[in-house]
Formats: C-alpha cells, structure tokens, sequence
C-alpha cells in the first residue's frame, strides 16, 4: 500500500512561528477579514454602545469598511445619527484603526 500525502502551501514565510500570523494568513487568502471584523464588532457593539443602544440595534451589517447600522428607535436613531462620528471613533478604538470608515445609520 502506497499512502501519497500533499503538501499545503499557506502563504507564510518559515521565519514566522507564532500562531496567530499563521492564523491571519490563513484569513487572508480566503478572504475572511473582513467577515471576523464584523463577527467582533457584533459581539462588542454592546460594550461599545452600552446597554440602551444595544437593546434597540436591530441589524448591524458591515461591507467594505462601511458599518450600515438600524435602530428601532427613532428618537435614538436620530441621536446617533449626529453621534455617529463620535461611535466611529469608539469602534475603532475597539477594533483597530481602519477597521470601519463609514456609518450609515437606517
């Protein structure tokens, strides 16, 4: 029996060894970056917004940097829209630099 085994190819130089640039190059080139940004924003929207806010957001959605965010609330949602620089500068406090440019507020 003759057992053939491939060899992966990550696009990862051997001078990196720690696992979360693995990880990242991982991300990269199946283009999941964008998706994990947006699955940590999900998860830290309450502690960014606060407990309020957080109850009414009913859809927050992220495409190319740009945070489409609604609210059932129109009373809130007019407050944060005159607020949304403010929130863009928090999230990306949280996140990263860069990882939001844009707020749309629906």
């Amino acid at each position: 029996m003759r057992t053939d085994t491939k060899k992966v190819n990550w696009p990862v130089d051997k001078k990196e060894n720690n696992i979360s640039s693995v990880i990242e190059a991982m991300f990269k080139k199946y283009r999941l970056t964008q998706k994990i940004t947006e699955v940590k924003l999900v998860g830290a929207w309450g502690k960014i917004t606060g407990p309020l806010i957080a109850k009414h957001t009913s859809e927050i959605k992220l495409i190319n940097k740009t945070l489409y965010v609604t609210f059932d609330n129109t009373p809130l949602k007019n407050e944060m829209f005159y607020r949304r620089f403010m929130l863009l500068e928090a999230i990306n406090n949280e996140l990263g630099a860069g990882a939001v440019e844009k707020i749309f507020i629906k």
